[in-house]
């Protein structure tokens, strides 16, 4: 666009995405959330206001007239359209606020639109409309399914990325696998995918429920004893509660065998990049997140690491508001590397 790009980050959370366009160049004029612990981090680390309002019970038309901005990008709560929903897509009321993101694009009539999600909600009729109508407006549109671990993030996440102008096509970038700036990116190269050794092997260990004084987010959950002696029975760098004797399985564990969440109680490997992080990441019983040698879950820190935060960059709240952020968060050098496409 020939000039630094001002964007608003609707739903903005802690601000992943905004840190990520921040780092490309791109120029943070605020947001919308509803968490205030959210909006406290973002504005501490973006340094720009951050509008706290509950969409269901706001008008866009009360700010949205007033930003002057060339892009509006943003990710509503995609809680609605996970895999793990087992009704359909319009009992859910979040799903309603896909169309209060395009009412705000609409309001705004910026030349770049930015938006991501789950995958699935590709398949949701909510979707097909927002691209639709994008396009009715003139915009040329793009999007795709990608995998975050494709591009510097170690971490396999997979998310539905759609961007939208109305001054050319846009491309989204190809997969290359390292971080931005780093030699084999600017030569175009394929690197390997980046691994949970490289990003959190460097941490001091740490004992159930322990700390380290020197990082005040390299903390882990206290689990209670019976977690304890499963995990400790788990076998270093990938093993799984199947490789545990059934006695030390949760109940419900055991009478579901290994039809459901096998991940669950599973340690991460060193090897490769980490499975999702979600707003459940310090607890073994939410999924892959038992570290690959210690006997706990991961830490706030290894985390936001895995997210692509920074070691400075400051989250706002109690340690289950801060795990929430983290695992809500759009990984910033993803953000980036989408943005460095762009321009």
């Amino acid at each position: 666009m020939g000039r630094r790009i001002k964007f608003f980050d609707a739903f903005c959370g802690a601000g992943g995405l905004s840190l990520g366009l921040k780092h490309s160049g791109w120029k943070p004029v605020g947001g919308f959330d509803i968490d205030p612990f959210a909006a406290a981090t973002y504005e501490t680390n973006l340094e720009a206001p951050v509008i706290l309002l509950d969409a269901f019970d706001t008008d866009p038309r009360t700010f949205a007239l007033e930003l002057d901005v060339d892009c509006v990008v943003g990710c509503p709560p995609c809680q609605g359209f996970s895999k793990l929903r087992v009704y359909r897509f319009g009992s859910d009321r979040r799903n309603e606020l896909l169309g209060y993101f395009l009412n705000l694009v609409k309001l705004v009539s910026p030349s770049l639109v930015m938006f991501e999600n789950v995958p699935r909600v590709s398949l949701s009729p909510l979707f097909v409309g927002l691209v639709e109508s994008l396009k009715n407006w003139g915009y040329d549109v793009v999007w795709k399914i990608v995998n975050a671990a494709d591009y510097g993030v170690p971490q396999k996440r997979r998310r539905l990325i759609l961007l939208a102008s109305d001054c050319g096509k846009l491309e989204l970038p190809e997969p290359d696998h390292g971080m931005p700036g780093s030699p084999e990116v600017e030569k175009g190269e394929r690197s390997p995918w980046r691994t949970l050794k490289d990003v959190i092997s460097d941490l001091p260990p740490l004992d159930n429920g322990g700390s380290y004084p020197a990082d005040p987010y390299h903390i882990a959950r206290k689990l209670p004893e019976h977690y304890l002696r499963l995990i400790s029975a788990i076998p270093k760098n990938g093993g799984t509660r199947f490789d545990a004797p059934q006695i030390l399985w949760l109940p419900a564990h055991r009478r579901a065998g290994k039809r459901k969440f096998s991940d669950v109680f599973a340690r991460l490997r060193w090897e490769e990049p980490s499975v999702t992080i979600t707003t459940g990441f310090t607890n073994p019983s939410k999924g892959r997140f038992v570290h690959p040698e210690q006997n706990r879950g991961l830490t706030l820190r290894e985390g936001a690491r895995l997210q692509t935060f920074p070691d400075d960059f400051t989250f706002i709240g109690s340690f289950p508001r801060i795990e929430a952020q983290i695992g809500e968060a759009f990984p910033p050098v993803l953000a980036e590397k989408i943005a460095r496409s762009v321009t």
